[in-house]
């Protein structure tokens, strides 16, 4: 019972070490000098106590303990930096041959209030005239609204994304 428990003592700290390693990157990237600071100091304490602890282990299950811990804490700072982040700005040109099919588009751009601009374009043989949209995504559910949208059309779009 000692042993489990002690494997899930390595498992849990190395999990919180990876959390705040992590945590550390993403807020040196951020600029945030400070909380960078102290999540590396507790993360290196943390680290350091691990290390002795598998130094004098007598199996290599510390060592498989802390290194699946490590991939899970680190998948979960991940998510949790991804649900904190802000959306970015996605510029969407969408294009097609099917002047209908645009119009289409830009009317459900409007009715999901997504800023869009619609500009006359020509098709590859420069004879008929359709529209071009240049649709903004604030936003992750825009973004997937949009996706949404082009997937259950019938009608072939040409699609640049930008960020």
């Amino acid at each position: 019972m000692t042993v489990i428990f002690h494997l899930a003592a390595l498992f849990f700290a190395k999990f919180l070490d990876n959390v705040l390693s992590t945590t550390k990157t993403i807020l040196i990237q951020r600029g945030r000098c400070i909380p960078a600071g102290a999540a590396l100091a507790v993360s290196n304490y943390i680290a350091y106590s691990i290390t002795k602890s598998i130094v004098t282990a007598d199996s290599d299950l510390a060592i498989i303990a802390v290194s699946v811990a490590s991939g899970v804490g680190c998948c979960l700072a991940m998510t949790v930096s991804k649900r904190l982040s802000r959306d970015r700005l996605f510029v969407n040109v969408i294009m097609s041959d099917n002047k209908e099919a645009v119009q289409d588009l830009r009317d459900f751009l409007a009715l999901h209030h997504i800023t869009n601009v619609a500009t006359d374009s020509y098709t590859r043989d420069w004879n008929t005239k359709t529209i071009t949209v240049t649709a903004y995504a604030e936003s992750r559910a825009e973004s997937e609204l949009i996706n949404g949208y082009l997937s259950q059309c019938p009608q072939k779009f040409k699609r640049v994304v930008q960020s």
